[in-house]
């Protein structure tokens, strides 16, 4: 290797406040940390490592020629998306497809072997496609078969294009499919999906007094003795009718009179009330009844 300067230490040398090991540099003296390294490295006498620890910063060359390179190179010669290259840069945050597959290596190396993989991918595809393009033109004619693999192609089982064979397709049903469970407080007691999972905020009835259980079973509990109760009462009520409620019609409003004397106010009523703060004891309506204490004679007679 020739010398760069003559303003520079013949190789192979330390730099200065190099912090590694040199051997035996504590016994000289008198000369720069660069000339005790040269002289120290290239002494036969002192026992040291046969490799330098300051390598070259340029690769070696080989003679061994990465296949990755020149498939990723003829990636680039296309018009398809040049973000991803033989080089990329620590921090690129885009996608990078098949990158999952590859680890405990670099980044260049990983991107590198992830694109190649990714790269022979797509050229299987377009090697299916331009195979599917060449057996739909032996088959309609306008092209001639001229090796075995054409031949084979025009004596083929399904012929191209393909024929239709009902005028609607039929909808495809999988026996895998997704079917509604519909709602678990209407489901039969044996069904498997009887219970709400754990996080259902909703209401489930018959649950307050089972304790020490998992939600699901505490669930299922519950609605299992809600469906029981459910149909016990159904069945009572066919059984015995409930007498008719008796009825009777309502008076008539007077639209013109605030405080009516027949009826009570309804609740929530935010006018004043004669009266109504110093009475206690009983419900809104019993309190503001007859507010205005009128005499029987002017009272509204109900309604039999």
């Amino acid at each position: 290797m020739p010398r760069r300067s003559e303003l520079f230490t013949e190789d192979p040398f330390y730099l200065p406040r190099y912090c590694g090991y040199l051997p035996q540099y504590k016994y000289r003296i008198g000369k720069t940390y660069g000339r005790h390294s040269v002289d120290i490295l290239t002494d036969d006498s002192v026992r040291k490592s046969g490799r330098y620890v300051l390598t070259p910063v340029d690769p070696p060359r080989t003679d061994n020629v990465d296949e990755r390179r020149m498939l990723l190179r003829s990636r680039a010669d296309s018009w398809g998306n040049q973000n991803l290259t033989e080089q990329m840069v620590p921090g690129y945050t885009g996608f990078i497809p098949k990158r999952q597959h590859y680890f405990a290596n670099t980044y260049g190396e990983v991107c590198k072997s992830a694109l190649t993989h990714h790269e022979l991918d797509q050229q299987e595809i377009k090697g299916k496609q331009t195979q599917l393009k060449r057996v739909l033109s032996l088959q309609s004619g306008t092209m001639r078969p001229t090796t075995d693999e054409d031949k084979s192609a025009l004596t083929s089982r399904y012929q191209t294009p393909l024929r239709q064979q009902s005028a609607d397709a039929k909808r495809y049903q999988s026996p895998q499919e997704f079917k509604p469970y519909g709602s678990p407080y209407f489901m039969e007691n044996k069904h498997p999906m009887k219970w709400f999972k754990s996080g259902y905020t909703g209401f489930v009835p018959r649950s307050r007094e089972l304790i020490a259980l998992s939600y699901p079973t505490q669930s299922n509990k519950g609605l299992t003795m809600f469906s029981n109760d459910l149909k016990a009462q159904t069945v009572r009520s066919t059984q015995e009718s409930p007498p008719p409620l008796s009825t009777r019609p309502k008076p008539p409003m007077d639209k013109t009179v605030i405080y009516p004397p027949n009826i009570g106010m309804i609740p929530h009523y935010t006018g004043y009330i004669p009266g109504y703060k110093y009475a206690i004891g009983h419900t809104y309506g019993q309190h503001t009844y007859n507010t205005l204490k009128l005499p029987p004679a002017e009272k509204i007679a109900p309604v039999a």
